[in-house]
């Protein structure tokens, strides 16, 4: 609501003068008494005991128009526009040459969306005071508001006669005769005010929009293309020609636009993130990617998908610490988003991070209770950290969830199978590993798992051969099954034949921890000790998790792997 209540003291002070100086005199001396206690009290916020006191002053003289106006804006005070609305036309009723009541008059109207009357009291004010601006644009507004828009225009040439022009009312006139479909006289009053106010952004814009709007592109284009050179800044403007660059093939000044987009107000997060994910799908080597990843970070610190898509970028180019980081920014700003989380998870399980694994597998828990991927993670990452017995039972629990997920479920089986032998439970190891190989028939790596755990605890080790020796036949080059073949070679004491298929694994993956660690046994077995030290602190430097490895160093001598 307009403000009618701001200058009512003003007002009624302006009215006492006037009653002073002509009425007055010939009031009682209660009457005055009666209206100086109607300001005062309201003034101190009693309401209805000032209306009671402007009454009595009515009940005095019922064409008292102070009286009135005082009622008037006290009943504005109390929301109860109806009643503000019956003083107020009295009161210019009674004083017509007030343009202050007939304004209030006209903005209660408005208020009460009387909008004619509203227009009529507006038109009357224009006629009186021709140089009013507020009084031609409140006359324009309502006879709009209702539906009376060749009477709008009527006032609104008025105003242009007695005012001159200016882009708004330009604007205000083109809208109006869109709405009245008259499109041909409409674009004519665009175009002259283009020519007067040629460098007019809010013109040109509504030059792009009735274009674009009437499928003529490329006046649209060119129009929005002006606009760029008016407000430079325009991120709206810089959107729609980026995006009309390149369904025109422009795709190197269409990208240049995009970007700029991405830089400037009036585009919604949504929008610059659409922008984002169509230039990594398009050029995912963008070299002005990694700054406007930067800037949405920068500039919606608080916004989740702002940090995501800083994540996806990182993943693109490998860089998965930093794709990590971001992606555990995303999830600090909104916890509530699992295929976040859960890529956090899987990066840090194929990076082997397992004390961030643990810390933000337990937090992804907290939020996700149901979900058995968290319990799955938090599970692998305690066997790392050789707490075998809590990881159980983090594993039976994501376990218990699973639902139509044979993979997963497979995979759960086998890490008990991990667990379950480093308790030295062999047994009950091997029939975990059993019963995930029969969840996933076809999965090598779960088979060159439980045959490395055969050989690392010396059991089965015909099974573990025949287990690796298949793999091989499927992936003869695959560096994993090579280093387990070798193994089960070491543990039966064929050092040399071990010492064959660890320098191929090598080959292929020269720092893996544990390949390069094995390096190190077979040429200390092999009787090359120096050697055998070179690897050992190299495995070392990789973070091998081989408890005895810091004795084979110190001590120049091989010991049992302890996992």
């Amino acid at each position: 609501m307009r403000n009618l209540l701001s200058v009512f003291a003003i007002v009624v002070f302006i009215c006492s003068c006037k009653h002073t100086k002509e009425s007055i005199p010939s009031h009682s001396a209660n009457f005055i008494k009666n209206f100086h206690e109607g300001v005062r009290l309201k003034h101190s916020g009693e309401i209805n005991a000032a209306i009671e006191k402007f009454n009595l002053c009515l009940k005095e003289d019922i064409n008292d128009d102070a009286s009135h106006f005082g009622i008037a804006q006290l009943y504005l005070m109390k929301d109860d526009l109806a009643n503000a609305a019956i003083h107020t036309k009295k009161a210019s009723e009674l004083d017509p040459k007030n343009t202050f009541y007939l304004t209030e008059l006209a903005y209660m109207y408005q208020e009460l969306q009387q909008y004619e009357q509203s227009a009529e009291i507006f038109d009357k004010l224009a006629k009186l005071n021709s140089q009013n601006p507020e009084y031609y644009l409140g006359s324009i507004y309502n006879w709009s508001k209702a539906n009376k828009n060749d009477k709008a225009i009527l006032v609104l040439n008025n105003y242009e006669k007695n005012i001159g022009s200016n882009p708004e009312l330009s604007l205000k006139k083109f809208q109006l005769l869109i709405r009245i479909k008259q499109e041909k006289e409409a674009l004519t009053v665009l175009l002259d005010a283009k020519n007067r106010f040629p460098n007019e952004p809010s013109i040109i814009a509504n030059l792009v929009d009735y274009y674009i709007q009437r499928k003529q592109f490329e006046t649209g284009m060119k129009m929005l293309k002006e606009l760029i050179v008016a407000d430079p800044n325009n991120g709206m403007a810089l959107l729609m020609l980026g995006e009309m660059e390149m369904q025109y093939g422009e795709e190197q000044v269409g990208f240049k636009h995009l970007k700029e987009a991405v830089r400037n107000e009036g585009v919604t997060l949504d929008q610059k993130m659409e922008v984002l994910i169509a230039i990594q799908n398009m050029n995912n080597t963008d070299s002005d990617m990694e700054s406007l990843v930067n800037y949405m970070t920068n500039r919606y610190p608080n916004e989740a998908k702002a940090h995501s898509i800083k994540g996806d970028y990182y993943f693109k180019q490998n860089n998965f610490s930093q794709a990590t980081e971001a992606y555990k920014k995303a999830v600090n700003v909104e916890p509530n988003l699992y295929p976040i989380w859960n890529q956090i998870l899987l990066l840090e399980y194929q990076n082997q991070w397992f004390d961030s694994l643990l810390i933000d597998s337990e937090k992804c828990l907290s939020y996700f209770p149901i979900q058995p991927m968290p319990y799955f993670m938090s599970g692998v990452a305690k066997i790392q950290k050789k707490e075998f017995t809590s990881a159980i039972k983090r594993l039976q629990e994501g376990l218990d969830l699973i639902l139509n997920d044979l993979p997963l479920e497979s995979e759960i089986y086998s890490q008990l199978g991990v667990a379950f032998f480093g308790l030295k439970d062999l047994e009950k190891g091997k029939l975990y590993f059993e019963k995930s190989i029969s969840k996933q028939p076809n999965n090598l790596f779960l088979k060159n798992n439980y045959a490395f755990q055969l050989a690392l605890h010396k059991i089965d080790l015909e099974k573990a051969e025949k287990l690796i020796d298949g793999l091989l036949e499927v992936e003869p080059e695959d560096a994993r099954f090579l280093d387990t073949k070798g193994w089960i070679l070491f543990v039966n004491d064929k050092f040399k034949l071990a010492q064959e298929y660890f320098i191929k694994a090598n080959l292929s993956m020269p720092n893996d921890k544990i390949i390069v660690e094995h390096m190190g046994d077979v040429s200390f077995k092999l009787g090359d000790k120096t050697r055998a030290v070179e690897y050992w602190i190299k495995a070392k430097e990789l973070k091998s998790s081989n408890d005895s490895l810091e004795r084979k160093i110190h001590n120049k001598a091989y010991y049992e792997p302890i996992y």
